[in-house]
């Protein structure tokens, strides 16, 4: 077990008994769980989980390494750790979110960072581009759907939301782009097969104009993991993996989760 993403998602297994709670707590997808599951047993030798009725069961090969494997993490964490961490210190942030999420949390997120430093603060919306400046460490954390990305990010789920229609329906269906979500896909058609688009926009100011004569997809944020819905997405902070502990990071991160909550998610 040469990947410390392997060991994360090992105690995670631990923790769950089910590849999905596993992926949800990590922030990840079910498929990448069972990935790294495979190669595992593959590379330890064991097959680590027998499947049943209740869930994964571990073995006892997995039942002897677990605590070890958490002291190491543990140990790994408190050595990573820095002395002292000061945003006080810092000379610039740079944070890309999804339009949608940018126009709701940006003034707030300002206002919390600036309250705690004088570092330049930059904030964008979410582009073709951020991916690539996050693994440059160009960008601090971004704000995006949780997809089936690369090891080399790290993915912190916050929230599902729910799709439906708002607006007009009476009138045309109008398509809202947002940048590495729906380029190429057409949503829409989970809640209506038939369904065409008329209007093809990428700004949210326009598209929240148009809702009196016109109408869109939008997402309604739950936190109830036992929800169905027809069509459903997943929100994560991401950031480079290999930065996941970092002080930088992690402060962000737990600046950022209160005020999704407060200018986003509905009541829990």
């Amino acid at each position: 077990m040469h990947d410390l993403n392997a060991l994360h998602v090992f105690l995670a297994l631990m923790q769950t008994h089910s590849t999905q709670r596993a992926a949800l707590k990590l922030g990840r997808s079910q498929s990448y769980v069972s990935k790294v599951l495979a190669q595992l047993r593959q590379d330890l030798g064991d097959p680590l989980f027998v499947r049943e009725a209740s869930g994964l069961v571990p073995t006892d090969y997995a039942l002897a390494i677990e605590p070890k494997l958490k002291n190491a993490l543990d140990q790994l964490d408190l050595a990573l750790a820095p002395e002292g961490f000061d945003p006080k210190d810092l000379d610039k942030i740079t944070i890309h979110v999804a339009e949608p999420y940018l126009v709701k949390i940006g003034k707030p997120l300002i206002k919390a960072i600036r309250a705690q430093t004088d570092a330049v603060i930059e904030l964008r919306q979410w582009s073709e581009h951020s991916e690539p400046l996050i693994l440059e460490e160009q960008v601090d954390v971004g704000l995006h759907v949780l997809s089936d990305k690369p090891q080399s990010f790290y993915q912190r789920k916050i929230h599902s939301g729910a799709g439906y229609f708002e607006g007009n329906q009476s009138g045309e269906y109008v398509k809202f782009i947002i940048s590495g979500v729906n380029e190429h896909q057409d949503h829409f058609k989970a809640l209506e097969p038939d369904l065409e688009a008329g209007i093809i926009v990428d700004s949210v100011h326009l598209i929240n104009q148009l809702m009196d004569d016109y109408f869109t997809l939008r997402y309604e944020p739950y936190y109830d993991e036992k929800q169905h819905c027809p069509l459903n997405l997943d929100v994560a902070l991401i950031c480079k993996s290999s930065l996941r502990s970092a002080a930088k990071q992690k402060w962000l991160m737990e600046l950022i989760v209160p005020i999704v909550d407060e200018c986003i998610v509905p009541a829990k």
